[in-house]
């Protein structure tokens, strides 16, 4: 994992993402490159000629490029900074995945607002989607996460087989960064399982510090006990792609998780 890429909207959330990004990078040996993406309204060249199209995009992109000179200037990053991009698209979370996946990047790290305003509630994030397109896995940032040496990552399962890819990712992103990995299932029947029960699974061939399952009638909030109650830093989940009634609802889950917790979250696509 060494190379991140870094999108800004040069929010305050953003800002404090950005920091957060700069200091893992800095603790795995990573560079982090940062790129912006911005498109012009149709109402601010309805009644431009056409050859001034193009000369306004380059003004913009020049603007942009100063911006991000200065929006990573508020952070001590020069030892672990790459390069900066400007991209012109009319879709962020789209502009964002393609130039991930041209790059080859590792990892893409957002920040997250929380759903404070109905559009967003309605419509998502860029950061949700960003993460239900993105080429490799994606770290979001909650508004105010402090980073700390990353030591226990939690990983949300239903138990199946099917996210083995994503596991496989998860170990060698742990093992990298030095962090013991928890599986952890919440079970909202009552009668089944109850907090710290360890499980072993049969055939199920992924290394893990702990497995538990954790009766909650909320999977949000008893996910949110279980990290506390473990320490956790981070919590990944795994976003399949699969018939669109069901990416539909994990795609609801992991954007309602995104922001009701408090510590970062890490999603995996298969």
């Amino acid at each position: 994992m060494k190379s991140i890429l870094f999108p800004t909207d040069f929010s305050p959330s953003s800002q404090n993402a950005f920091k957060y990004a700069c200091l893992l990078a800095r603790d795995i040996g990573a560079r982090i490159d940062v790129i912006t993406v911005f498109h012009l309204p149709a109402s601010d060249v309805a009644d431009l000629p056409a050859d001034y199209y193009p000369r306004l995009i380059e003004e913009q992109e020049e603007v942009l490029e100063n911006k991000l000179k200065a929006f990573t200037q508020n952070v001590d990053c020069e030892d672990v900074l790459g390069r900066y991009d400007v991209a012109y698209g009319m879709f962020v979370p789209q502009e964002i995945t393609s130039f991930a996946k041209m790059r080859d990047y590792e990892l893409i790290v957002m920040g997250t607002k929380g759903s404070h305003n109905i559009m967003e509630k309605l419509m998502g994030s860029i950061t949700t989607h960003t993460m239900m397109q993105a080429p490799c896995p994606v770290l979001a940032v909650p508004d105010g996460a402090i980073y700390e040496k990353v030591e226990k990552i939690a990983y949300a399962t239903d138990f199946s087989l099917n996210d083995a890819h994503s596991v496989k990712m998860l170990i060698g992103i742990a093992k990298e960064i030095g962090a013991e990995t928890y599986f952890v299932h919440v079970e909202t029947h009552a009668e089944l399982g109850r907090v710290g029960d360890m499980i072993e699974i049969e055939n199920y061939p992924f290394e893990f510090s702990e497995f538990s399952v954790v009766n909650h009638k909320s999977v949000m909030l008893g996910l949110d006990n279980y990290m506390e109650e473990k320490g956790i830093d981070w919590l990944s989940l795994f976003l399949p792609r699969r018939r669109l009634w069901e990416r539909l609802f994990h795609s609801s889950f992991t954007r309602k998780m995104t922001f009701h917790t408090n510590k970062p979250v890490l999603v995996f696509h298969e």
